[in-house]
């Protein structure tokens, strides 16, 4: 974050200046859902010439396995990204399941962007430039957004940033995995209640919202970056998932992590720096349009 210092004492203490947070409600269907809204510290655009000002927008969709988690486990991160891209984020406390399942958070991430694209000049955004990021369940409803904004006829994100993303249901990938990246016996357990909570019927567990892995239509998404830790139960799919979408013609990047990612990227970001700076980067160059149609190919961070 941005930060100011006396120039006449270098051994003056630095005063962090906090990034904004404001917090609306949102019609979503049926459900009214909180929405934090997280600008860069010192952003005011305003005057004649305020729409050259604006900054992008994100909607970033927190982790939790579609069980957990809201806002304010994401804020930190939230706040991180306002700053470091730069844009202004925007963050739905989507509905969870089991009181709401599929397809609720999905709508309410798909409300959500049509709020913003409704107000986007009290919000002081340029509605013209977004770009969705999840991580976890968060990276399953990132893509679901972005199926559900191309089969809408809606406004297409710049790209999608996936943070170890959730795709695949049956967990194939998962319970398949061997060796030091071997997912255990509670993991499994654990993915498999928080899906038999999101996806109640037979149906929703094979619907391409719901489940990307299995989805025959991916042409047409936006450019992805996929991040997975080198050690990491959910690396299998994310890999498999990007390949997916390199094969329907998307341009996408798989990026391995070196190590492993403790509780996650939102819960202990600042531990994840690295991952926060590529993420950043590639969202830059999404909003500059300097992705060019060609897929991007498997690197490890640093290579």
């Amino acid at each position: 974050m941005p930060k100011t210092s006396n120039s006449r004492n270098p051994e003056a203490p630095v005063k962090q200046v906090a990034a904004r947070v404001a917090q609306h409600e949102v019609v979503s269907g049926d459900r009214t859902i909180t929405v934090w809204v997280s600008y860069p510290a010192g952003y005011a655009p305003g005057g004649a010439q305020a729409s050259s000002g604006l900054l992008p927008w994100l909607v970033y969709l927190h982790a939790g396995g579609f069980v957990q988690g809201d806002c304010d486990a994401a804020c930190e991160l939230a706040r991180d990204l306002a700053s470091t891209v730069p844009a202004v984020v925007v963050t739905p406390n989507y509905s969870l399941a089991p009181e709401n399942p599929f397809p609720a958070a999905p709508e309410d991430a798909v409300n959500t962007v049509a709020w913003v694209l409704k107000h986007a000049r009290r919000l002081k955004v340029d509605k013209s430039r977004f770009a969705v990021v999840g991580e976890e369940a968060g990276g399953n409803l990132a893509i679901a957004l972005s199926q559900m904004l191309r089969d809408r006829g809606l406004p297409q994100p710049a790209g999608q940033w996936l943070i170890r993303p959730v795709t695949d249901p049956c967990l194939q990938h998962a319970s398949c995995t061997a060796g030091p990246r071997r997912v255990s016996m509670e993991t499994l357990q654990q993915l498999a209640c928080n899906y038999r909570d999101y996806l109640p019927t037979p149906a929703d567990s094979v619907h391409p919202y719901a489940a990307p892995a299995m989805a025959s239509r991916l042409g047409g998404l936006p450019p992805a970056l996929v991040q997975v830790a080198e050690l990491d139960a959910l690396r299998a799919e994310g890999e498999a998932f990007a390949e997916r979408l390199r094969k329907a013609g998307v341009p996408a990047e798989t990026m391995i992590m070196p190590g492993a990612c403790g509780d996650g990227v939102e819960q202990s970001h600042e531990a994840c720096q690295a991952w926060v700076n590529e993420g950043a980067r590639f969202l830059r160059d999404c909003f500059s349009q300097g992705d060019d149609a060609s897929s991007r190919p498997e690197r490890r961070s640093g290579a």
